[in-house]
């Protein structure tokens, strides 16, 4: 539980408290994931992190200088995360709400996202998730979504990266 760690930016090597229901991305994952973004954002801007779960993606981002929104329905993560959140004095949001409510709510409002990273529970729809973040078109032009998934699922458009039993697949909107 102790040993997750954020890996760059103004947090790098503080560790973050894990809840119990979460499945915290992989080392190698974040930290291509973050390679990534840093080439394809240079000025940063806007990050929605579904499913936060431990936050260890969406930290990272807060971290690395995203403005970060932290959406989660499991009390004891939400928890969790404001505390990570204000122990690491990072600029996050976290947000209590089912992912799927939260995106429509975004979409009535108008809000629009630079990245949306999406790590649903495996168990659970991943392209009935993956459908509702683009069709409801709270990415901006040019933004991303990312969605990590095992590494078993074959989805069929974007960039696709496999990290041990973890794969990502990267969408341009």
């Amino acid at each position: 539980m102790g040993n997750l760690r954020i890996l760059g930016g103004t947090a790098r090597g503080r560790g973050l408290r894990v809840p119990e229901s979460a499945r915290p991305s992989p080392v190698r994952l974040r930290k291509a994931l973050f390679d990534y973004l840093r080439s394809r954002y240079p000025a940063r801007g806007s990050f929605l992190d579904l499913y936060a779960g431990s936050g260890a993606v969406g930290l990272e981002a807060a971290s690395e200088g995203f403005e970060v929104t932290l959406v989660e329905n499991d009390r004891q993560a939400v928890r969790v995360l404001r505390d990570n959140v204000r122990r690491l004095g990072l600029p996050a949001r976290v947000v209590e709400a089912d992912a799927g409510g939260f995106v429509v709510r975004a979409s009535r409002q108008g809000d629009k996202y630079q990245v949306v990273f999406l790590d649903p529970p495996y168990d659970a729809d991943l392209s009935a998730a993956l459908a509702a973040v683009l069709e409801a078109g709270i990415v901006e032009g040019g933004g991303r979504v990312i969605l990590q998934h095992p590494k078993e699922l074959e989805v069929p458009f974007g960039e696709r990266r496999v990290y041990g039993s973890s794969a990502i697949t990267i969408m341009e909107v």
